[in-house]
């Protein structure tokens, strides 16, 4: 209910490292988003636009939630022809930005465009991963906000680019098997113990 949607996007909100980084795009930056007929528009809608984003908007065909996925073949971010009607709405709208979330908007896949050429380039889930880890320490290191004991959780098949991003930022890194529930067995771990930190957690199929 909303109650608990309130209560959530109130605890995102906390996690914006950079609250200047946001003020200096949100007026100009365009973004299109689709849920691919899942769960994400409300939410992903409410959280950009609580953060002040102006220029936000959604594929129409694929806004509301409909388990029959009537315009993909396969409703997955890693599949690119999944980003058909999202590349035609942004050529519209010259947009900066692509972001499609899986069914249950667990998993996020993007396309940006690049300034030079006007083509829209996508990110793999690897690649989307750890642009946002390193944000995430960069920016809590230059706030000294970033933990003694901080550890970046990834697993055996991801990117090894991990290893250099907690060497450089002087944080843990702990590889675990594919899969979600071994990331948050460690964060389980780190709760009750108190040993690392979690600052972040990923892997290469367009989750963190």
């Amino acid at each position: 209910g909303e109650e608990i949607d309130k209560k959530y996007i109130a605890e995102l909100k906390k996690l914006v490292v950079n609250d200047e980084a946001i003020k200096n795009n949100q007026k100009n930056i365009k973004i299109v988003y689709t849920p691919l007929h899942g769960t994400g528009n409300r939410l992903v809608h409410a959280i950009l636009d609580e953060l002040g984003f102006e220029n936000v908007y959604v594929v129409p065909e694929q806004e509301k939630p409909d388990g029959n996925f009537p315009t993909v073949d396969y409703p997955n971010p890693e599949d690119p022809k999944a980003f058909k009607l999202a590349l035609e709405l942004a050529k519209e709208k010259d947009a900066d930005l692509i972001l499609a979330n899986d069914p249950d908007a667990d998993r996020l896949g993007m396309y940006v465009k690049d300034t030079k050429t006007g083509e829209y380039m996508s990110f793999t889930g690897n690649m989307s991963a750890l642009l946002i880890a390193e944000y995430e320490l960069s920016q809590k290191k230059a706030k000294g906000i970033l933990p003694q004991n901080g550890a970046l959780i990834t697993t055996i098949v991801s990117s090894n680019m991990a290893s250099a991003i907690a060497k450089e930022y002087d944080v843990k890194l702990i590889e675990v098997l594919t899969g979600f529930k071994y990331i948050g067995e460690q964060i389980k771990l780190f709760e009750k113990t108190k040993e690392n930190e979690y600052v972040f957690g990923f892997e290469e199929s367009y989750g963190c």
